[in-house]
């Protein structure tokens, strides 16, 4: 019997470190994709830089080259664009349209600006906004837990990180 729990123990921690490898890797490649299509799309720039100074330098005028370098960045930048969304999935994170930091991806709002994450209308979100309330800060106590101090929101009584600025579920600003 306690040989059968050790193996069963055993094979769950391969599968965990299996996913998680997985995880990596594919993290890992995206990033590398990513890093590609941003040189390429730098030496896009540099290109175009440098041609425009010729042309100028010489009294010339712009055309076809400038037509053709520009669908040419609009390909790149769609394709950075499908690798971050890759990124993002493979994260399970999403990216605030607005500051940029990664949030969770059930959080209906950014920890750090406020920004809506999903659908709510910016009406309810300046509402919980104002309300006058100062949030709970909490010491966790529980024994099978890391102690970590948490955020509860007045209005909602969801926990937040104590560096989150704003409420992950209705967005409200904790001070």
């Amino acid at each position: 019997m306690p040989f059968e729990d050790w193996r069963s123990k055993l094979a769950k921690a391969v599968r965990t470190v299996k996913d998680s490898t997985g995880e990596i890797y594919n993290t890992a490649k995206i990033n590398v994709d990513l890093g590609k299509e941003q040189d390429h799309l730098n030496k896009l720039y540099y290109e175009i830089g440098k041609k425009v100074h010729e042309i100028y330098q010489y009294g010339g005028s712009l055309g076809k080259f400038f037509d053709e370098k520009y669908l040419e960045i609009k390909e790149v930048e769609e394709r950075i664009e499908e690798l971050q969304k890759k990124m993002e999935e493979v994260k399970k994170v999403r990216v605030c349209t607005e500051c940029g930091k990664e949030v969770e991806k059930g959080a209906k709002f950014c920890p750090k600006c406020g920004a809506s994450m999903s659908n709510v209308p910016a009406k309810e979100k300046e509402e919980v906004a104002q309300s006058s309330e100062k949030p709970i800060e909490v010491e966790n106590n529980d024994a099978s837990k890391p102690k970590n101090e948490t955020k509860i929101c007045p209005t909602c009584k969801a926990e937040n990180g104590m560096d989150d600025k704003f409420c992950l579920s209705c967005g409200r600003a904790l001070f």
